[in-house]
Formats: structure tokens, C-alpha cells, sequence
């Protein structure tokens, strides 16, 4: 007790062009000389680090970090600190020592360093705490980091104002990189990107690519509130951070491109059901450190949607509050979802959000712990409405979920308070609504589609609901259009909704015009009956989207194949997909 110990361990490596790990190089040909341009880049997510120096490389284990690098004079060092000082090498003749600013305590995953000459351009951020931004590339593509120079500000003030936690961070470097192995890497004040997805030409539109390079942009410096300034104490449960960026990423994308953020909710929504439907579920803990890159996509696309429902069942003032205590007490830390569910649960407390019996965590681990997801299947006896839960992927399965229930009557207005107006819960798989029901009218179930579960109606219902769609669809949100389309789909291709049914629901699609429902549809029709695979479908919708015309056609063409049939061929025969 009392002493101190320095170990010294001898450690050596050569660079490789053919690493994409730990700290390589790489090269770009210089167009005036013809010459090849070196220079030397890092990537050490999640254990790479062990590849360029002995470490222990848990994310529960942080430390500081103090970085001098060595190198020619004519190139320039950057890493998470700014640099503090140059001092000449007097061993080695125009060779220089950048000395870099002490980092806060992070893992080692978080560090970052690299040797250039790269050109950069200048913007910053007026947040709390005022941010430079440089935006750094080979000299020949300068003028494509324009849009990322002028949108990486913009979204970290917006982000900076509605988390109401400020960065410990005077710099951020955005290091624009060919053959980089990843997409982008959120490396703490060093965000390296893949030239790919960043570079981008000056024409002031806003074209498909740009809008990808903003959700990017968006997604990495999200991550330097949630894995950089929250880390979490294992590999297993970043999960969270990931949802949790993904969540704000929505957010920014919406600031800066109206009506864009619900569009990537959406998505992750449907993307991440469709892909449980492939593979009969898949549970958030524990996380496989094997698991494919599409695997972990849809893991973290799936941690976004249950955010969502989060929120949605919190409120925004209990969730921001519990979330900005929650970062205030554990900044540079280490934190377990656990550790955020007491944040939120003393939050929802202050608050008085839920009934004292409830607490965040136990709906939350129903959630998190088990596949899949939940059918709720709506009963109607007269003016009386049961719903009952099972697991939509596993008849068979004894699974049950805290399912936080919000609804709508015909007639009523919706809401911005998307609170639960009822729950099921794991204690009993059924409840009845305290609601009356005309039986003339509908009642519509998860409103925006905040919640991750799908309904199945009874027939009344249904014929009700699609009364309304063919009637007067905007009548119904947009985002429930989207959300019926793609559970009458589902349904009915589970063989739990007969064809004649699915066909009175979906006849309106024809005239529907917003991207969602139609997106729904093409997703729902390409990959649950004619086997494409989920991002395929994805991309088809993107396309029919971009050649706005073809939607119309697309959707005509598959209707007409939908639905047209012998006369005198008995409908029953065509109640249920072979």
C-alpha cells in the first residue's frame, strides 16, 4: 500500500498497407508528381489496440493518455488532443516531436493518432463550449469536404443544446482516409471516415448521397456524448450507447432535413422486425462478440427502436431528465444499462411517471433479455376491448413483455403524448380496455408506431380500418399507415390473416402518396414474398423513392398481381400464402 510501480515493456511492430487493424499506413498518388503521398492512420475498435501496444483494452479499463508522436517535418500529427508543442529530433535530422495534450480518462478503444499532410478545412461550433472543426483530406479532394465542414457544426450545436451536457473538447478533427476498413470510426476529438461516404461534390443540392453522408456525420458525433463522454463498462452492452446515438442521430438528421429523422426510425423499426422474422429472434443481451456486421445492425437498430418506445412511455422531460443526471454523474466513467435504468427510474420518480409497483428495469429486461417481439391481438365483445400478448415469431413460446399500450378511438384526436394509456404485462397475458368502443367504430392500437410490437385486429376492425384507408387515408397518421401496411403483410404471410382481409386493408395503397406506407409496402411485399433479402428491399424502396414516378407503377404492377384472379375461383381457396 502507498507505493507506485512503473512497468516498462519493449514493443515493437512494422506497418503494413495490408492491416486494417491497429496503426497502418496507407497511400494516395499525387496528381501533379505522379509520386505516392504516405501516411499512417489508427483503428483500434474494439481490441486492435493490443496490435500497436500492450494494453488492457476493456472498455471498463480507462486511462489518460499522453501522445508524442514522431515524424518528418513536412507532415503533421493529429490525435484526440490538439497539439501543444513541436520540438525538434536531435537524433534524427528534419524529424520532429508533436507533443499532444494530455486525454481525459478513455478506453483504449477511443485512442487515435495519425501522421499527414493532409489539407483541411476550417468551420466551428458555437455549443457550450465552442468547438473547432477541421475536416482533413488529400490536397486534390479538399473541395468535396465542404458539405461535411459546414454540417458537422450544425449538428454538434443542436445535439450540444438538447442533451445539455457539454463536450470537454476545444477540437474535433474529421480525417477523411481511402481503403479505411469501416465506414467511420467515432474516435474521442478524432473522427476518422472512409473517403467513400464522406467526399462529397458542390452543387447545392441535396442529393441521396449527401443525405447519407449527414446521417453519418450525425451517427458519429452523436457517439461523442454516447460512448465517449457514457462509455460502458463491457463490449456487451454497447448495445445501449448504439441505440442511444442512433435515437439523437434521428433527431439531428430531422433538424437539418425536415421529416427525415422519423424516416430512419422507421426504417430501423421495420428492418430490425424483418430480420427477427428471418432468423425466429434475436435478444439484445447477451451480445455475441462474433456476431456478423449485419448481425450487430440490426442488434443496435433494434436497441434504437426500444429507445424510442422508452421515451415514448416516459415522456420526454422524465427520460432527459434522468438522462442528463445520468451523464452528469457517470461523464468519463463507466456505466451499465442497470446504472440508466435507476437514472431513469429516480427521474420517472421525481416525476411520479409510473405506479410505484413499476420500475423501468423490470419492463425493460422483458425487452432487452428475451427474442423477438410481441403480436397483440385485439378482442372486441360488443363495446368491450380485450387485448392479449403472445410472441409473434414463436406461437409455442411463454415469452411475455411490459407492453406499454397507447390507442386511438375514431373520432378522437391524436396526441403528442405518447404516455400508455394501459400496459400488459408478463403477470397476465391479457387485459380488457377501460375504453367503450362503439362497434361502428375502430379503434387503432401503438400510436406512431412507437411501441415494438405488431397488432392483428379482430374482422370488425379490420373492415373498419379499411373503410377509413380507402375513404380517406390521411385521416389516419402517417406513420400508422406505414405501420398497418407492414403488420397486414406480416399477418398474412404468417398465415395469421386471411387474403380476402389483407386485400380490403391494402386496396388504398394506390393512391397513398407519403414515402412511409409506400416504403412499407414495397419492404413488406419484396421480402416476405418473393424472398429478397431486407436490405435488398431497402434498397429497392430507396430507388422507387429517388425515381419518385415509378413508385406508382411498381405499386400498380404489384397490385394488379396481388389481387387479380379467376372470378370464379373461390376466394377461401386464397386465404393464406402457399
Amino acid at each position: 500500500m502507498g507505493k507506485s510501480y512503473v512497468l516498462s515493456v519493449e514493443f515493437g511492430r512494422s506497418m503494413s498497407m495490408n492491416q486494417t487493424d491497429g496503426y497502418f499506413i496507407r497511400y494516395y498518388i499525387n496528381w501533379k508528381t505522379s509520386q505516392k503521398i504516405w501516411y499512417s492512420v489508427s483503428h483500434f475498435n474494439r481490441n486492435w489496440i493490443r496490435n500497436t501496444m500492450p494494453s488492457f483494452d476493456e472498455p471498463s479499463l480507462k486511462a489518460t493518455f499522453n501522445v508524442t508522436m514522431g515524424h518528418h517535418k513536412r507532415f503533421q500529427s493529429y490525435g484526440n488532443m490538439k497539439v501543444q508543442a513541436v520540438l525538434p529530433n536531435h537524433e534524427i535530422q528534419d524529424y520532429v516531436w508533436s507533443v499532444h495534450e494530455v486525454t481525459p480518462t478513455i478506453p483504449t478503444h477511443l485512442l487515435a493518432f495519425s501522421v499527414n499532410n493532409f489539407t483541411c478545412r476550417y468551420s466551428q461550433a458555437a455549443s457550450m463550449n465552442p468547438v473547432r472543426f477541421r475536416t482533413c483530406v488529400q490536397s486534390a479532394d479538399v473541395r468535396a469536404t465542404s458539405f461535411a465542414a459546414q454540417m458537422a457544426p450544425q449538428i454538434l450545436e443542436f445535439l450540444d443544446r438538447v442533451l445539455q451536457v457539454s463536450l470537454p473538447l476545444e477540437k474535433i478533427d474529421q480525417l477523411v482516409v481511402d481503403d479505411f476498413p469501416t465506414e467511420a470510426m467515432e474516435n474521442f476529438g478524432l473522427v476518422v471516415y472512409s473517403s467513400k461516404q464522406l467526399l462529397q461534390r458542390e452543387d447545392g443540392q441535396m442529393t441521396k448521397e449527401k443525405l447519407q453522408t449527414l446521417h453519418l456525420i450525425a451517427h458519429e458525433l452523436a457517439h461523442m456524448w454516447f460512448d465517449n463522454l457514457l462509455g460502458m463498462d463491457s463490449y456487451s452492452d454497447l448495445w445501449l450507447t448504439e441505440g442511444l446515438a442512433g435515437y439523437f442521430k434521428s433527431l439531428a438528421v430531422d433538424h437539418l432535413q425536415s421529416r427525415t429523422g422519423r424516416r430512419i426510425l422507421l426504417r430501423y423499426r421495420e428492418s430490425s422486425m424483418m430480420y427477427e422474422s428471418q432468423v425466429g429472434g434475436i435478444s439484445l443481451v447477451p451480445l455475441s462478440s462474433n456476431a456478423s456486421l449485419n448481425a450487430e445492425r440490426q442488434l443496435y437498430q433494434k436497441a434504437t427502436s426500444l429507445i424510442c418506445m422508452l421515451i415514448g412511455f416516459l415522456g420526454n422531460e422524465t427520460f432527459y431528465d434522468g438522462l442528463q443526471r445520468h451523464m452528469w454523474q457517470n461523464s468519463f466513467g463507466s456505466s451499465t444499462p442497470d446504472l440508466f435504468w435507476r437514472s431513469l427510474q429516480l427521474a420517472s420518480e421525481r416525476e411520479a411517471t409510473f405506479v410505484k409497483m413499476w420500475d423501468v428495469k423490470s419492463i425493460m429486461d422483458t425487452w432487452i433479455m428475451q427474442s423477438g417481439y410481441p403480436l397483440v391481438t385485439v378482442i372486441r365483445n360488443g363495446s368491450e376491448v380485450f387485448l392479449k400478448q403472445g410472441h409473434a415469431l414463436n406461437r409455442s413460446s411463454s415469452q411475455l413483455w411490459w407492453i406499454p399500450l397507447t390507442y386511438l378511438i375514431e373520432g378522437g384526436s391524436l396526441s403528442k403524448n405518447l404516455k400508455p394509456k394501459a400496459w400488459l404485462s408478463p403477470n397476465s397475458h391479457s387485459i380488457k380496455l377501460n375504453d367503450i368502443v362503439p362497434r361502428n367504430q375502430w379503434i387503432l392500437l401503438n400510436l406512431q408506431a412507437v411501441g415494438y410490437y405488431r397488432v392483428n385486429y379482430d374482422e370488425l376492425t379490420w373492415q373498419l380500418l379499411a373503410t377509413t384507408l380507402f375513404n380517406d387515408f390521411r385521416s389516419i397518421n402517417v406513420i400508422n399507415r406505414a405501420q398497418i401496411v407492414s403488420d397486414v403483410l406480416f399477418l398474412w404471410n404468417q398465415k395469421l390473416l386471411a387474403w380476402s382481409t389483407a386485400l380490403n386493408v391494402l386496396k388504398y395503397i394506390i393512391d397513398e402518396d407519403e414515402y412511409e406506407p409506400l416504403m412499407a409496402f414495397v419492404v413488406g411485399w419484396t421480402n416476405g414474398f418473393c424472398g429478397i433479402s431486407a436490405e435488398n428491399s431497402f434498397n429497392i424502396a430507396k430507388w422507387l423513392g429517388i425515381a419518385a414516378k415509378w413508385y406508382a407503377e411498381f405499386i400498380s404492377y404489384t397490385f394488379d398481381k396481388f389481387v387479380v384472379q379467376d372470378p370464379n375461383q373461390n376466394l377461401n381457396s386464397l386465404d393464406y400464402p402457399d
